[in-house]
């Protein structure tokens, strides 16, 4: 939040939240080298961890007053994996019929949120969008050292600053710790003691107000105290019991405890095995000539239907300009049937060992209730 005019800020009105997913996507640290000059990251969204962090959101909004939840996503591209995210933000928006919702792709909304910030309120996004957009949140507001974070589990949570430990600050007595202050203020609201959040947040409030300020935010001419940690840890013990004047005092005595129901896992879709992606490393550079390779090893049952390289259809019909890596993706489908078996792909597998076909990785397509749950090649 803006602290206006006491901190420098381009954004006086400035006062959102932004609730970020903290346990998947491509934080869950999956990585592999697979071939000589490719190497993958795993993105994971799951619906529990969607609908936990979306739930949260709105009932946050909801206890703290804010009118609007927006979710940021890019689902125009990772359809699967932040299409998810988005359709989850959809159907638990219904619930919360007095809460606005809205959905933006992260990169227009990143825009719009560094450039116009006091249009959003509470703001969702996956792991990656919103460990980036929270430090660009705080650091349009006056300074990513003002701004805390709380982590919230379902049997236990964690609170800090926003950026963390700050080694290089350590032991020089200049590090601002409003940051880790704010978390402590969202711990005590957190388990309950809201009274003394309240108390301290006020203090803290009122110790900028009057100008006590730490390098990072200092301004001659606003400021009127330069100090450092420990020295702006004291101005707000000795402003305990008092109010800001200009800045709006805080008020939590209503607060009560964030609870949010168990997730209850959905009844089992109708899971289909309709192919195979079968990933090749494989040194040549003309996807025709893989292609004819890997017809080598179709069957009666299935078929190459389609090559790409780092996610490019590249055959049929590729373009020869495309550059080509050593990292294969070949996709096999049934040739008559709507669905394969399993022991068609370890048929495959068998006759990539005989051919000497590097394979490093398959990926089975699924389709859930006659729905395809897997993504096309770019250009297909």
């Amino acid at each position: 939040m803006s602290l206006h005019p006491f901190v420098k800020t381009k954004h006086p009105t400035m006062d959102l939240v932004i609730v970020r997913e903290n346990e998947e996507d491509l934080y869950a640290g999956i990585e592999h080298q697979q071939t000589d000059e490719v190497v993958q990251c795993l993105k994971l969204i799951s619906r529990p961890g969607c609908e936990k962090i979306v739930r949260y959101a709105f009932e946050y909004a909801r206890q703290y007053g804010r009118k609007k939840v927006t979710c940021f996503t890019k689902d125009n591209i990772m359809k699967q994996t932040d299409g998810l995210f988005h359709q989850v933000f959809d159907e638990i928006a219904k619930e919360y019929t007095d809460i606005e919702n809205e959905h933006w792709i992260i990169d227009i909304g990143a825009a719009k949120m560094a450039d116009t910030p006091e249009v959003f309120d509470v703001i969702v996004m996956p792991n990656l969008y919103g460990d980036i957009l929270s430090d660009v949140a705080a650091q349009i507001a006056g300074s990513v050292g003002l701004a805390g974070s709380a982590n919230i589990g379902e049997e236990c949570a964690m609170f800090e600053a926003i950026h963390g430990s700050a080694p290089r600050r350590a032991g020089q007595n200049m590090a601002n710790p409003s940051g880790l202050l704010q978390g402590a203020i969202m711990m005590l609201t957190h388990i309950g003691q809201s009274d003394i959040a309240e108390k301290v947040q006020n203090a803290w409030l009122k110790t900028i107000e009057e100008g006590t300020h730490t390098y990072d935010i200092f301004k001659e001419g606003v400021s009127s105290k330069k100090v450092g940690t420990k020295e702006f840890a004291q101005a707000v013990v000795a402003n305990l019991g008092t109010k800001p004047a200009t800045l709006k005092a805080v008020s939590y005595s209503k607060d009560k405890v964030l609870t949010l129901p168990k997730y209850k896992r959905k009844p089992a879709g109708k899971k289909d095995l309709v192919g195979v992606d079968l990933f090749v490393h494989w040194r040549g550079t003309n996807p025709d000539e893989l292609a004819r390779v890997l017809q080598g090893i179709e069957t009666h049952e299935v078929k190459l239907s389609m090559i790409t390289n780092r996610g490019i259809k590249v055959w049929p019909d590729g373009f020869e300009e495309t550059f080509c890596t050593d990292h294969w993706r070949c996709r096999f489908k049934p040739t008559k049937a709507d669905t394969i078996h399993k022991a068609h792909i370890i048929d495959l597998l068998s006759q990539c060992n005989v051919k000497d076909i590097d394979i490093i990785k398959t990926e089975n397509l699924y389709s859930f209730d006659g729905k395809q749950a897997y993504s096309l090649g770019q250009g297909q």
